[in-house]
């Protein structure tokens, strides 16, 4: 769980990635197949694709490319994937006859005609049988029922998930988003995906000045803070 600026920031940071990142090229030179892009940290690098065949290489979009055997998100092997059908999606996802593909991580998706991406920045998708987020399948007891709350959490009406991990005893029906990291039920406190301990669900709220509170006092980070008074 994230705050609400933090959520924004992260959209933003995503875009820029996601156009950064993507922006590469692939090279045939020296008998070798290369991969060049740009890092904030070390400038330009240049990767050699293991396998490639330049006499067979083909450039899908300058983040995906194949050769007559091998599948490539930039110069990373896609482990399985069919060169005669690969296909390019939204940035990061590909796909070929048989599956999907997040970055070079197989999604193994369930049903490959109701396959669909559910937002933006972030990545969930679903099919009718199950949920995916980024390069993991989650097993969901309603797919058609799966939906998301906000960018980081979905649910199925059964389930609560957070980034694509099981919150294993939040209750569907009354969980909600307090910003500020915390979230809660009828019956529990989270901060960051964590239970807060001792907190009182039906007391604890965030004010306009982002701190978490409940009846009994004020939260710092997950942790009531006992050095804090109500007049604070």
């Amino acid at each position: 769980m994230i705050t609400k600026l933090a959520r924004i920031a992260l959209v933003l940071v995503a875009a820029v990635a996601m156009c950064s990142c993507s922006d590469g090229e692939y090279v045939v030179q020296d008998n070798m197949v290369l991969y060049s892009y740009w890092t904030f940290s070390f400038g330009t690098r240049t990767d050699t694709l293991p396998g490639a065949d330049p006499a067979t290489f083909k450039v899908v979009k300058n983040w995906l490319a194949h050769d007559a055997q091998h599948v490539y998100f930039k110069s990373y092997l896609i482990d399985g994937a069919d060169p005669a059908t690969i296909k390019n999606k939204k940035y990061p996802l590909s796909c070929d006859s048989k599956d999907y593909y997040y970055e070079e991580k197989a999604l193994h998706v369930a049903d490959m005609a109701t396959f669909k991406i559910l937002n933006d920045g972030i990545f969930w998708a679903k099919d009718s049988k199950c949920a995916y987020y980024e390069d993991k399948r989650i097993d969901v007891v309603d797919a058609k029922a799966f939906h998301l709350i906000n960018p980081g959490i979905a649910t199925d009406g059964h389930h609560v998930y957070q980034y694509g991990n099981l919150i294993p005893e939040a209750d569907p029906a009354t969980f909600v988003d307090l910003e500020e990291g915390y979230t809660k039920d009828h019956a529990h406190v989270w901060y960051l995906g964590n239970l807060v301990a001792g907190a009182d669900p039906a007391t604890f709220t965030i004010d306009k000045e982002g701190i978490a509170r409940d009846k009994l006092g004020v939260f710092y980070r997950g942790e009531r803070d006992t050095t804090a008074t109500e007049a604070q």
